[in-house]
């Protein structure tokens, strides 16, 4: 299994992410995301909106198990973040989290 740790800190260096529920929301609608990671404790809402959107854009949706400050503290931030949009993966093996 993949580490989710270690495939988002080399996706962060390598890659492009966005940080945000509205981005995500956003990039899960026009389909322009690889895929979108939310944290346990993203509002019901916003999560509900994130994988409505996905599903109709067949963007895949991963789950983290941590919460957002958990989440914004693996990224690297100084602020909670709910959402990340991976746009590109770059050298990471991030998107393996949601293959089957």
């Amino acid at each position: 299994m993949v580490e989710f740790e270690r495939a988002i800190l080399v996706a962060i260096k390598t890659g492009k992410l966005v940080f945000g529920s509205e981005s995500a929301v956003e990039s899960a609608r026009s389909g322009k995301a690889k895929m979108i990671v939310v944290a346990s404790n993203c509002p019901g809402e916003v999560k509900s909106r994130i994988k409505k959107c996905a599903e109709l854009s067949k963007v895949p949706v991963y789950e983290y198990s941590g919460s957002s400050l958990d989440l914004g503290s693996i990224c690297q931030k100084r602020f909670v973040v709910a959402a990340v949009t991976v746009k590109e993966p770059g050298d990471s093996d991030i998107m393996k989290l949601v293959q089957g």
